[in-house]
């Protein structure tokens, strides 16, 4: 190479020198590989790029969601309870009164003594200002100075009853017990045969067996009204019990 005219290019020394490398045995492994041109090595990351958007290899496993709808849901309604069967039927009075007369005979027979004019005076203020009044609904009781403690007892609240009869039927007092445990009573209670039906008929199934009812007398009470000796134990006609019109 020493000998080379100096107008040799440099270039062409090297490739002859190359070439006498190749040529000796193992002389292949000197050699480098080609670069990669510049848009193929920029076309790799490009394709690998468009390979990974076409395909996930860990799909999402959410579901998709469902538009909700705001339609009205339809409420279906069962039988009414008896509570609200009873609410629609209109209230009406069967009887309402002072406590029977007779209460007063014995206090007033008492009243010889002097200490029989108390005993007297209350059984004269009860017939003034007590007042029972049966419905087919409740019990009210107004009792009290000028009757202004009032208590109300709605039947179904009542689970036991014992009465006791005065003057041969005329009369007879009532205990009423109710759900809680409370009791309610009534004395010298009048037309006692008729209203003691009456209030037996209004209690909840089974309150009347239970309490004894009906007894001898009930019964004689009930063959007598279905013999026509007695009128029938039944609320008056509703145009009766309602409120006159007012104005013209």
């Amino acid at each position: 190479f020493l000998g080379a005219p100096p107008t040799t290019p440099m270039s062409r020394y090297c490739s002859l020198a190359l070439a006498a490398l190749v040529s000796l045995p193992g002389g292949e492994s000197l050699l480098l590989p080609a670069p990669a041109p510049h848009r193929a090595a920029a076309a790799a990351p490009l394709a690998a790029r468009r390979v990974s958007m076409a395909y996930n290899p860990q799909p999402s496993k959410a579901k998709p969601r469902k538009a909700k709808s705001k339609e009205p849901k339809q409420k279906v309604k069962g039988p009414p309870s008896a509570a609200a069967q009873l609410q629609l039927v209109p209230e009406q009075t069967f009887y309402e009164a002072a406590p029977s007369i007779t209460e007063t005979i014995i206090p007033g027979l008492s009243v010889l003594t002097v200490v029989g004019i108390i005993p007297f005076g209350a059984s004269l203020a009860r017939q003034a200002w007590t007042r029972y009044k049966i419905t087919n609904k409740r019990l009210e009781i107004k009792s009290g100075f000028q009757g202004k403690e009032v208590v109300q007892v709605t039947w179904r609240e009542v689970v036991d009853v014992k009465w006791l009869r005065r003057f041969g039927g005329a009369a007879g007092d009532l205990v009423l017990t109710l759900q809680d445990g409370a009791k309610v009573e009534m004395r010298a209670l009048a037309e006692f045969e008729r209203n003691l039906n009456f209030i037996m008929a209004q209690l909840g199934d089974g309150v009347a067996a239970d309490s004894g009812f009906p007894d001898g007398p009930a019964r004689e009470f009930e063959e007598r009204v279905q013999s026509g000796e007695e009128p029938p134990v039944e609320l008056p006609p509703l145009s009766e019990t309602e409120p006159a019109p007012t104005g013209a």
